[in-house]
């Protein structure tokens, strides 16, 4: 749901930023809570997982649409 919203706003550069940055962020979180802190599913990972996913959705989200917002039609013709 926060995906289309961000989606709408972002260039296609920023899309294609947005989902392969999801993904990777998304894979090292579940490497970092399972692996390194050794949490399991049964003593609360599963909270901890998808608590960080969403804080890195959002983050992440913010990140790419200041960096590749797309440009306003206004903008664009009143430089014309």
């Amino acid at each position: 749901m926060l995906d289309r919203l961000f989606l709408k706003y972002l260039s296609k550069k920023g899309k294609i930023a947005y989902w392969v940055g999801q993904i990777i962020l998304d894979v090292l979180w579940a490497l970092y809570v399972f692996k390194l802190a050794k949490y399991t599913f049964d003593d609360g990972g599963d909270t901890v997982l998808i608590i960080g996913m969403l804080v890195i959705l959002i983050v992440w989200g913010g990140l790419c649409y200041i960096l590749w917002k797309k440009p306003n039609e206004s903008e664009d013709s009143s430089r014309s």
